[in-house]
């Protein structure tokens, strides 16, 4: 839990330090440095995977108690903790996170279509070549 905490932090400090570093307030730049190399929103992805570390977490406990439950209401646990994960990740692709968020960038930065086709929208990874 604490590491994705972390995780997310570094991100929003990059992003900050990033824009704070950009004193011309050169219009159209777009940060790709630190975690933003990897992904086009290491911040959603980290606060993803604290939603994540907090399903796993409930693991444990659920098995202490599984054998106790009605087979249908351990079925309805076990589908309650895989679709919070589902649900989260569908909320900030979709619906308050990437998706929107990009919807603006492109129109606000020209070069964020190239960064774009470069780079992962949410799980990081590796970067893709430009002719692609």
């Amino acid at each position: 839990y604490q590491r994705r905490v972390h995780g997310e932090s570094v991100a929003d400090g990059q992003k900050l330090k990033f824009a704070a570093s950009n004193t011309q307030k050169i219009k159209g730049r777009v940060c790709d440095v630190g975690l933003w190399k990897y992904s086009r929103h290491p911040n959603y992805f980290g606060q993803w995977m604290v939603w994540n570390s907090l399903v796993i977490s409930s693991v444990p406990s659920l098995l202490q108690i599984y054998p106790f439950l009605d087979p249908k209401l351990a079925v309805a646990l076990i589908g309650g903790l895989i679709g919070v994960t589902a649900v989260m990740y569908q909320c900030l692709v979709y619906y308050t996170g990437a998706v929107p968020a990009e919807y603006y960038s492109v129109q606000k930065r020209p070069e964020y279509a190239q960064y774009i086709k470069t780079t992962n929208m949410f799980i990081p990874g590796p970067r893709r070549s430009k002719s692609n």
